[in-house]
């Protein structure tokens, strides 16, 4: 389990309440396999839903 700190850490902010994204098929046809495969899930379900915990924003002029 990923902790506050860590997310702080990695330079995110700490999403008061979190979120969710929800990706489907629809949403990235031509990614949907390999999506799947990132995440460990089974490609032929009907969406994907991930719960998120921290953003960071990352400009044009930034690197990783």
């Amino acid at each position: 389990m990923i902790t506050k700190d860590e997310i702080v850490k990695a330079g995110y902010e700490v999403l008061p309440k979190g979120g969710w994204i929800r990706i489907s098929p629809e949403n990235m046809p031509r990614d949907w396999e390999d999506v799947c495969s990132d995440f460990g899930v089974d490609s032929s379900c009907l969406e994907i839903i991930l719960c998120v915990a921290g953003v960071k924003e990352v400009h044009e002029e930034e690197t990783e």
